[in-house]
């Protein structure tokens, strides 16, 4: 690689991208790799600034940026994923499923201690969907040394990888006497669409008045038809007339844990009955966007095994659990991030 004057390179193949900005409108190519630079784009690489550029020449040695960057999101990445072609230098992976994103963060730092090697990725536990970008690459230089690379292919810890949502069957159950006796209208539409959208697939709801006997019958019944899932509604807060968790205790399912740290959602229940869920949903979720129950819901889906869920992993949920209520929710280190 070889530095020249723009007026002396007429002729010679141009060895990295050339980035046009133009500030608050656009980010562009504006020369691509492997161009032969012609006589009319002096002007124009002088307009961008560049006074030198970098020619290729026929003895490099080293791996180029764009081969490097797909090396190493190919050594990185796992079957859900896939690569986009490189730009400017750069290697975005995507996901090819609806699922959950994990990231070893003992791996990821790993990955970005080898010299002139930078790897960024969503947070752990992120939701994503078919074609959002989960990960990229690059490498500082425009040439490595192989050496380095092999250090990132050598890395036999999983790094990044995507747990895709399995359909699960769900039954709702809708509680309030004010819904029970039709006085308001029942507003479970949003809940339900939000399982539709997470393709999962619902077997029956029942509205119930506020009695421990009808919540609890509700919940057998579901499960009975084959619910994998029973979600309650209508709220589990401390007024005197909410008693849905005591219905839900009544079916002798176990309280693996009532109260999180997030908010919106602190009134949540997960119970757990013969190898099924029932999932407690605050009544938040007739306003919210997005609540604990999008965090909690989508971990079972994606498969993790919550029956054994200690105090200390609900604590934990405190670190990126308060939603701003962001609209677009756009903020990449909150849980709440691409929820479905």
């Amino acid at each position: 690689m070889k530095k020249v004057k723009v007026e002396e390179a007429v002729g010679m193949v141009l060895a990295h991208d050339i980035t046009e900005i133009v500030p608050g409108r656009r980010k562009v190519v504006a020369f691509q790799r492997g161009k032969r630079i012609e006589k009319e784009d002096v002007e124009r690489l002088l307009d961008l600034g560049k006074k030198h550029i970098y020619i290729l020449e026929s003895d490099e040695e080293g791996i180029h940026e764009e081969e490097a960057a797909l090396r190493i999101a190919k050594a990185l990445m796992d079957e859900n994923m896939e690569i986009l072609p490189p730009k400017e230098g750069k290697v975005s992976i995507i996901s090819k499923v609806d699922g959950l994103f994990y990231v070893d963060k003992g791996g990821l730092q790993k990955v970005n201690m080898v010299k002139d090697v930078l790897f960024s990725t969503l947070p752990n536990r992120y939701p994503v969907k078919r074609g959002d970008v989960v990960a990229a690459t690059r490498i500082l230089p425009l040439y490595i040394d192989e050496k380095y690379l092999k250090k990132v292919e050598g890395i036999k810890k999983k790094v990044i990888w995507i747990s895709p949502y399995t359909k699960k069957k769900i039954g709702i159950v809708v509680t309030g006497s004010e819904i029970y006796n039709g006085r308001i209208q029942d507003g479970s539409m949003i809940v339900e669409e939000k399982l539709r959208q997470m393709r999962c697939e619902i077997v029956g709801k029942r509205i119930v008045d506020d009695e421990i006997s009808m919540i609890r019958d509700s919940i057998l019944d579901l499960m009975n038809m084959g619910a994998d899932i029973v979600v309650t509604t209508g709220g589990l807060s401390v007024d005197p007339d909410d008693v849905t968790k005591e219905g839900i205790e009544a079916t002798g399912a176990r309280v693996i844990f009532y109260g999180t740290p997030v908010f919106p959602g602190a009134m949540f229940l997960l119970g757990f009955l013969d190898g099924k869920y029932i999932l407690g949903a605050p009544a938040c979720i007739y306003y919210n966007r997005y609540t604990v129950f999008d965090i909690i819901l989508g971990r079972i889906l994606a498969g993790e095994n919550l029956e054994s869920m200690k105090k200390s992993h609900v604590a934990s949920l405190a670190y990126g659990g308060l939603c701003l209520g962001c609209n677009p929710c756009h903020y990449p280190a909150c849980f709440f991030g691409k929820a479905t």
